[in-house]
This record gives structure tokens, sequence and C-alpha cells, in this order.
């Protein structure tokens, strides 16, 4: 799947973030923006790299979560 550019942006940049040492990055767009779709590549990435082996959504609701959920899961299995 291809992402918009902003997403590959905030991935590239919350990976360098990463690899610098920093462990927190927040990411800030409107509903419907891709958030989920980036963050579900973003955690895949760092899984694949050994980067993490853990990966934990806290969500405004259960339905977000089930959504971030669901992402995750199709985006790991590619």
């Amino acid at each position: 799947m291809k992402l918009r550019q902003w997403q590959a942006e905030c991935i590239d940049l919350a990976l360098t973030q990463y690899r610098d040492g920093y462990s927190h990055f927040l990411a800030l767009a409107t509903p419907g923006a891709g958030k989920t779709m980036m963050a579900s590549e973003l955690a895949d990435q760092l899984l694949k790299s050994d980067l993490v082996d853990l990966v934990v959504c806290f969500s405004p609701s259960s339905i977000v979560a089930k959504d971030f959920s669901e992402s995750l899961h199709l985006r790991t299995q590619e």
C-alpha cells in the first residue's frame, strides 16, 4: 500500500528520532487523515527492525483501539 507523503515523512522522522535515543513521538493529524495506517506501518517497521518487541495502543475509545489492532494485524501479516 502506498503511503501519503505526510505519512512517509512522519514515519521517517519517527524512526530517526527513535534511533537517536528518543522514545516518544507524537503525530497529530485531523480525523480520517490516516494516522492509524501510518502508526501501523511505523510499528511494523520497528518490529521488523528488532527495535521493539511490543506495541501498545492507548486510544480514546475501544473502537479506535479495535481499528488499530486490525490495521496492525493486516500490516504485519504482509
